[in-house]
């Protein structure tokens, strides 16, 4: 059996981050198998990409206009194809995967954007928010219809309540995106030591500042909130994605008044360094105001080691997620400082938040459980 997942603008750096994480992991596992599986990558904002190999896996690059990919599928004789539909492809033209020969499942990459969420990014950064806005007001049952019209048999959701939102047209099936061995590696101290950081009360950012990550956001949060804890400190542990532009970052952070409350360290860590990171922090603060796709793996890192987070309500992550989160009441600046300056002065219910993390991810499943589910599927 030859299998194809399908994804949008992988390239060299991004293969650890979602959606891109679960297709390659889902991959390695059929090959392990017995079963021949590719990574297909339809690229649109990157170019000049070209096939290569990570960790054993072919990521090979097909077309993204839907006629021309379909005719590749069936050029290279995949029996099954997996997409990656979002809610807003619903609004699109799908009649060229018509043509594709082999079994078709959906998957829903991204989840479901709440209306608020992407309101407030549209008004903080203008068109850069246009997609999640279609994602958040495209009717979520349309997708599913129109993928049952050109021969598809199932859709996946990565969290339960995007599945429900799918409707009935198409089988539907959750399973989510694996956890790791993160909580058993051994923890390397020596940057958190570097930084003096070990016996320290902080919050924790992680990841690339972008402005759906919420990294400029929680600066302006920080300015607030300094106000009623002024000994407050946030560490920004920055990782350096392929193709992330810190400038608007640093223009907000120049602008600050309270820049010795922020410490910002921007040094390429491994797992066992980030790790102790996460274990010495007083809460992971991760203010998506929309997430790119479920579940982000940070989340389940932090709180499979009993971190608990600080983040806005996004539908099915943060409900899947909220024994184990300080969600914020309401999609503000003021929302934010507010679960910030409540947590921070709460050490039971951080302790509260801290064992509901345990709890959750001690029932999370491990890759190998979830790639079982999808290669259920293939029959």
């Amino acid at each position: 059996m030859k299998v194809g997942l399908n994804t949008v603008d992988l390239f060299p750096g991004r293969e650890r981050l979602m959606p891109f994480r679960t297709v390659i992991e889902i991959a390695k596992a059929m090959r392990m198998q017995g079963i021949k599986a590719d990574v297909l990558n339809s690229h649109v904002a990157s170019a000049n990409i070209s096939d290569y190999i990570y960790h054993g896996i072919n990521i090979r690059q097909c077309p993204r206009e839907l006629y021309e990919l379909s005719k590749w599928v069936n050029t290279n004789e995949y029996d099954v194809f997996f997409f990656p539909a979002t809610f807003r492809e619903g609004l699109k033209n799908l009649s060229g995967l018509k043509i594709m020969k082999c079994k078709k499942i959906a998957y829903v990459p991204s989840g479901v954007t709440p209306f608020k969420n992407a309101f407030w990014l549209m008004k903080l950064y203008g068109l850069y928010g246009k997609q999640w806005m279609l994602e958040a007001i495209t009717p979520k049952t349309l997708i599913a219809k129109k993928l049952a019209n050109v021969g598809f048999t199932d859709i996946i959701g990565l969290t339960n309540y995007t599945t429900h939102q799918c409707g009935n047209a198409l089988k539907t099936h959750t399973i989510y995106a694996g956890k790791d061995d993160f909580e058993y590696i051994t923890m390397d101290t020596s940057i958190v030591e570097k930084h003096k950081l070990q016996t320290k009360k902080f919050y924790l950012f992680t990841g690339a500042p972008g402005q759906v990550r919420g990294g400029l956001i929680l600066l302006e949060a920080i300015d607030k909130i300094v106000k009623v804890n002024p000994d407050i400190k946030v560490v920004f542990l920055l990782r350096d994605d392929v193709g992330t532009q810190y400038d608007d970052f640093f223009r907000k952070y120049k602008s600050m008044q309270n820049k010795k409350n922020v410490l910002i360290i921007k040094e390429t860590l491994d797992s066992m360094q980030l790790k102790a990171f996460m274990h010495a922090a007083y809460a992971v603060v991760l203010p998506f105001i929309c997430i790119p796709a479920e579940i982000p793996l940070t989340y389940y890192e932090a709180m499979s080691i009993g971190i608990p987070i600080v983040s806005f309500p996004n539908a099915g992550s943060t409900m899947y997620l909220e024994k184990g989160i300080m969600i914020a009441k309401n999609n503000t600046i003021n929302g934010l400082s507010e679960a910030l300056s409540i947590l921070w002065n709460n050490i039971s219910l951080r302790n509260k938040l801290s064992q509901g993390s345990i709890s959750i991810m001690a029932k999370h499943p491990t890759w190998q459980q979830v790639s079982e589910q999808w290669i259920y599927l293939l029959k």
